[in-house]
Protein backbone atom coordinates (compact mmCIF):
# COMPACT_ATOMS: atom_id res chain seq x y z
CA UNK A 1 0.00 0.00 0.00
CA UNK A 2 2.91 2.34 0.55
CA UNK A 3 3.14 2.86 -3.23
CA UNK A 4 -0.32 4.39 -3.58
CA UNK A 5 -0.02 8.03 -4.56
CA UNK A 6 -2.84 10.58 -4.73
CA UNK A 7 -2.78 10.54 -8.52
CA UNK A 8 -2.98 6.75 -8.63
CA UNK A 9 -5.82 6.71 -6.10
CA UNK A 10 -7.84 9.28 -8.05
CA UNK A 11 -7.22 7.50 -11.36
CA UNK A 12 -8.60 4.30 -9.83
CA UNK A 13 -12.10 5.77 -9.98
CA UNK A 14 -12.00 5.81 -13.81
CA UNK A 15 -11.98 2.00 -14.28
CA UNK A 16 -14.75 1.78 -11.68
CA UNK A 17 -16.92 4.24 -13.61
CA UNK A 18 -16.17 2.46 -16.89
CA UNK A 19 -17.14 -0.89 -15.36
CA UNK A 20 -20.39 0.46 -13.96
CA UNK A 21 -21.32 1.99 -17.33
CA UNK A 22 -20.39 -1.14 -19.26
CA UNK A 23 -22.34 -3.44 -16.97
CA UNK A 24 -25.37 -1.16 -17.20
CA UNK A 25 -25.28 -1.26 -21.00
CA UNK A 26 -25.01 -5.06 -20.93
CA UNK A 27 -27.97 -5.33 -18.55
CA UNK A 28 -29.96 -2.88 -20.68
CA UNK A 29 -29.30 -4.86 -23.84
CA UNK A 30 -30.19 -8.21 -22.26
CA UNK A 31 -33.32 -6.70 -20.70
CA UNK A 32 -34.42 -5.57 -24.17
CA UNK A 33 -33.95 -9.10 -25.49
CA UNK A 34 -35.77 -10.65 -22.55
CA UNK A 35 -38.54 -8.04 -22.55
CA UNK A 36 -37.74 -7.38 -18.93
CA UNK A 37 -38.57 -4.24 -17.00
CA UNK A 38 -37.29 -4.27 -13.46
CA UNK A 39 -34.89 -2.74 -10.98
CA UNK A 40 -32.21 -5.36 -11.56
CA UNK A 41 -31.10 -3.60 -14.75
CA UNK A 42 -29.79 -0.83 -12.51
CA UNK A 43 -29.24 -2.82 -9.30
CA UNK A 44 -26.69 -5.25 -10.75
CA UNK A 45 -24.25 -2.57 -12.00
CA UNK A 46 -24.93 -0.55 -8.84
CA UNK A 47 -23.80 -3.47 -6.66
CA UNK A 48 -20.58 -3.83 -8.65
CA UNK A 49 -20.07 -0.06 -8.63
CA UNK A 50 -20.43 0.08 -4.85
CA UNK A 51 -17.64 -2.43 -4.36
CA UNK A 52 -15.38 -0.60 -6.80
CA UNK A 53 -16.01 2.79 -5.20
CA UNK A 54 -15.22 1.41 -1.74
CA UNK A 55 -11.92 -0.07 -2.98
CA UNK A 56 -10.95 3.15 -4.78
CA UNK A 57 -11.90 5.19 -1.72
CA UNK A 58 -9.73 2.92 0.44
CA UNK A 59 -6.76 3.83 -1.76
CA UNK A 60 -7.68 7.52 -1.61
CA UNK A 61 -7.93 7.54 2.19
CA UNK A 62 -4.55 5.84 2.41
CA UNK A 63 -2.91 8.21 -0.08
CA UNK A 64 -4.24 11.30 1.72
CA UNK A 65 -4.04 10.34 5.39
CA UNK A 66 -2.07 7.04 5.55
CA UNK A 67 -5.09 5.45 7.27
CA UNK A 68 -5.78 1.81 6.40
CA UNK A 69 -9.49 0.96 6.54
CA UNK A 70 -9.09 -2.69 5.56
CA UNK A 71 -12.85 -3.30 5.57
CA UNK A 72 -13.24 -0.88 2.64
CA UNK A 73 -10.83 -2.91 0.53
CA UNK A 74 -12.33 -6.26 1.52
CA UNK A 75 -15.84 -5.23 0.50
CA UNK A 76 -14.79 -5.32 -3.17
CA UNK A 77 -14.79 -9.13 -3.15
CA UNK A 78 -18.21 -9.41 -1.49
CA UNK A 79 -19.87 -6.92 -3.83
CA UNK A 80 -18.27 -8.13 -7.07
CA UNK A 81 -18.96 -11.81 -6.38
CA UNK A 82 -22.62 -10.94 -5.71
CA UNK A 83 -22.94 -8.70 -8.76
CA UNK A 84 -21.39 -11.16 -11.20
CA UNK A 85 -23.42 -14.15 -10.04
CA UNK A 86 -26.55 -12.07 -10.65
CA UNK A 87 -25.14 -10.81 -13.94
CA UNK A 88 -24.32 -14.27 -15.26
CA UNK A 89 -27.80 -15.54 -14.37
CA UNK A 90 -29.47 -12.45 -15.84
CA UNK A 91 -27.61 -12.67 -19.16
CA UNK A 92 -28.20 -16.40 -19.53
CA UNK A 93 -31.90 -16.23 -18.72
CA UNK A 94 -32.57 -13.17 -20.86
CA UNK A 95 -30.96 -14.79 -23.90
CA UNK A 96 -32.83 -18.06 -23.30
CA UNK A 97 -36.13 -16.20 -22.97
CA UNK A 98 -35.40 -14.33 -26.20
CA UNK A 99 -34.59 -17.59 -28.00
CA UNK A 100 -38.00 -18.96 -26.96
CA UNK A 101 -39.77 -15.73 -27.83
CA UNK A 102 -40.81 -15.33 -24.18
CA UNK A 103 -40.32 -12.67 -21.54
CA UNK A 104 -37.94 -13.13 -18.65
CA UNK A 105 -39.74 -14.25 -15.51
CA UNK A 106 -39.91 -11.61 -12.81
CA UNK A 107 -38.66 -14.05 -10.16
CA UNK A 108 -35.54 -15.05 -12.15
CA UNK A 109 -33.35 -13.73 -9.32
CA UNK A 110 -34.42 -16.29 -6.69
CA UNK A 111 -31.84 -18.97 -7.50
CA UNK A 112 -28.83 -16.64 -7.95
CA UNK A 113 -29.68 -14.89 -4.68
CA UNK A 114 -29.74 -18.26 -2.92
CA UNK A 115 -26.31 -19.06 -4.37
CA UNK A 116 -25.00 -15.67 -3.27
CA UNK A 117 -26.37 -16.16 0.25
CA UNK A 118 -24.56 -19.50 0.60
CA UNK A 119 -21.28 -18.13 -0.78
CA UNK A 120 -21.34 -14.97 1.35
CA UNK A 121 -22.24 -16.92 4.46
CA UNK A 122 -19.32 -19.28 3.81
CA UNK A 123 -16.93 -16.38 3.18
CA UNK A 124 -18.07 -14.56 6.32
CA UNK A 125 -17.63 -17.73 8.37
CA UNK A 126 -14.10 -18.24 7.04
CA UNK A 127 -13.23 -14.58 7.58
CA UNK A 128 -14.31 -14.62 11.22
CA UNK A 129 -13.10 -18.08 12.25
CA UNK A 130 -9.86 -18.68 10.33
CA UNK A 131 -6.60 -16.84 9.85
CA UNK A 132 -5.37 -15.71 6.46
CA UNK A 133 -7.52 -14.88 3.46
CA UNK A 134 -9.15 -18.20 2.65
CA UNK A 135 -12.46 -16.32 2.53
CA UNK A 136 -11.22 -14.19 -0.36
CA UNK A 137 -10.27 -17.30 -2.36
CA UNK A 138 -13.88 -18.50 -2.13
CA UNK A 139 -15.21 -15.14 -3.31
CA UNK A 140 -12.63 -14.82 -6.08
CA UNK A 141 -13.41 -18.33 -7.32
CA UNK A 142 -17.12 -17.48 -7.41
CA UNK A 143 -16.40 -14.21 -9.20
CA UNK A 144 -14.11 -15.88 -11.74
CA UNK A 145 -16.62 -18.60 -12.61
CA UNK A 146 -19.50 -16.13 -12.95
CA UNK A 147 -17.38 -13.75 -15.04
CA UNK A 148 -16.27 -16.57 -17.34
CA UNK A 149 -19.85 -17.80 -17.83
CA UNK A 150 -21.21 -14.37 -18.62
CA UNK A 151 -18.40 -13.43 -21.02
CA UNK A 152 -18.47 -16.74 -22.91
CA UNK A 153 -22.24 -16.40 -23.21
CA UNK A 154 -21.91 -12.90 -24.66
CA UNK A 155 -19.13 -13.96 -27.03
CA UNK A 156 -21.31 -16.79 -28.35
CA UNK A 157 -24.32 -14.49 -28.69
CA UNK A 158 -22.27 -11.84 -30.51
CA UNK A 159 -20.76 -14.49 -32.79
CA UNK A 160 -24.20 -15.75 -33.82
CA UNK A 161 -25.19 -12.19 -34.62
CA UNK A 162 -21.95 -11.72 -36.63
CA UNK A 163 -21.15 -8.68 -34.50
CA UNK A 164 -17.37 -8.93 -34.68
CA UNK A 165 -16.78 -5.72 -32.76
CA UNK A 166 -18.62 -7.14 -29.78
CA UNK A 167 -16.85 -10.50 -30.13
CA UNK A 168 -13.45 -8.79 -30.09
CA UNK A 169 -14.42 -6.53 -27.19
CA UNK A 170 -15.67 -9.34 -24.95
CA UNK A 171 -12.74 -11.61 -25.83
CA UNK A 172 -10.37 -8.73 -25.12
CA UNK A 173 -12.03 -8.24 -21.74
CA UNK A 174 -11.58 -11.92 -20.97
CA UNK A 175 -7.88 -11.86 -21.87
CA UNK A 176 -7.18 -8.66 -19.93
CA UNK A 177 -9.05 -9.96 -16.89
CA UNK A 178 -6.69 -12.91 -16.55
CA UNK A 179 -3.68 -10.74 -17.43
CA UNK A 180 -4.55 -8.47 -14.50
CA UNK A 181 -4.87 -11.47 -12.19
CA UNK A 182 -1.33 -12.48 -13.13
CA UNK A 183 0.04 -8.97 -12.66
CA UNK A 184 -1.59 -8.71 -9.23
CA UNK A 185 0.61 -11.58 -8.03
CA UNK A 186 3.79 -9.69 -8.87
CA UNK A 187 5.62 -7.26 -6.61
CA UNK A 188 3.52 -4.10 -6.66
CA UNK A 189 5.88 -1.29 -7.63
CA UNK A 190 4.52 2.18 -8.45
CA UNK A 191 5.21 1.63 -12.16
CA UNK A 192 3.43 -1.71 -12.24
CA UNK A 193 0.41 -0.25 -10.45
CA UNK A 194 0.07 2.44 -13.13
CA UNK A 195 0.25 -0.22 -15.82
CA UNK A 196 -2.45 -2.18 -14.01
CA UNK A 197 -4.67 0.90 -13.74
CA UNK A 198 -4.46 1.64 -17.47
CA UNK A 199 -5.08 -2.02 -18.35
CA UNK A 200 -8.01 -2.09 -15.95
CA UNK A 201 -9.49 1.01 -17.57
CA UNK A 202 -9.08 -0.55 -21.01
CA UNK A 203 -10.52 -3.82 -19.75
CA UNK A 204 -13.68 -2.26 -18.34
CA UNK A 205 -14.07 0.05 -21.32
CA UNK A 206 -14.20 -3.02 -23.56
CA UNK A 207 -17.40 -4.11 -21.77
CA UNK A 208 -19.01 -0.81 -22.70
CA UNK A 209 -17.76 -1.02 -26.29
CA UNK A 210 -19.10 -4.56 -26.72
CA UNK A 211 -22.48 -3.73 -25.21
CA UNK A 212 -22.75 -0.49 -27.19
CA UNK A 213 -22.04 -2.38 -30.40
CA UNK A 214 -24.84 -4.83 -29.59
CA UNK A 215 -27.25 -2.04 -28.72
CA UNK A 216 -26.64 -0.35 -32.08
CA UNK A 217 -27.99 -3.37 -33.92
CA UNK A 218 -31.74 -4.13 -34.07
CA UNK A 219 -32.81 -6.28 -31.15
CA UNK A 220 -34.05 -9.71 -32.14
CA UNK A 221 -34.13 -13.28 -30.99
CA UNK A 222 -31.12 -15.58 -30.90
Amino acid sequence: MENYTLGLALFDYLPVIAAGFGLYLICKYCAMLGKYEGLWVVAIPAIALTGGVLKASWKLVWAVGQVNFVWMSDQLFFFLASAYVLLAAFVLRCLRAAARGDSLRQNWWLLPLQIIAVVLAGAFYLKTTTEGRTWSILLLATLSIANLVFLITLVGHSWRKANWTAVAAFLGNLVLSYTLVGLARMEQTAELQWIEEFLNLANNSLLAIGAWSLLRRPVGNE
